[in-house]
């Protein structure tokens, strides 16, 4: 695993409408099911594209609040 915060998210929607995050090197695609294994030609599938409404763009990071002073400044 690399460090802390370096991997980036990617939300994804998944087939009953629920968001889930994913990492960007794997938004483009998705892991074929047992039945959708093998293609036409009897080749192993590994890999099937991810439509393009479907991944919904990066997860926005929030914005980091300013640090207020405690002191007061009268």
């Amino acid at each position: 695993m690399g460090k802390t915060g370096s991997i980036e998210w990617v939300q994804i929607k998944g087939r009953k409408g629920q968001t889930r995050l994913v990492p960007k090197r794997d938004a483009a695609a998705k892991r074929p099911g047992p039945a959708q294994r093998y293609d036409s030609s009897g080749r192993i599938r590994r890999q099937i594209k991810r439509s393009e409404k479907a991944i919904l763009g990066s997860k926005a990071k929030p914005a980091r609040r300013p640090v207020e002073s405690t002191e007061s400044t009268e």
